[in-house]
């Protein structure tokens, strides 16, 4: 089951870096029934919750 998460959540991950649709659409995505559910597992998983990973990514592509 955990195996299952973390692919999910990897795979989550690299669509918030394509930035092609809103946390909740990644979520829905990937597996996940319930968003918020989704947000304590990405956290639990990479340390920043989906929207701080998002923003994060945002930040260092753009240039100084």
């Amino acid at each position: 089951m955990d195996l299952l998460r973390t692919t999910r959540l990897k795979k989550a991950k690299m669509l918030l870096q394509q930035r092609k649709a809103n946390v909740s659409e990644i979520a829905f995505t990937v597996g996940f029934s319930d968003p918020k559910y989704f947000s304590r597992a990405f956290r639990a998983e990479f340390g920043l919750t989906p929207t701080e990973y998002s923003q994060q990514v945002v930040t260092e592509e753009t240039p100084s």
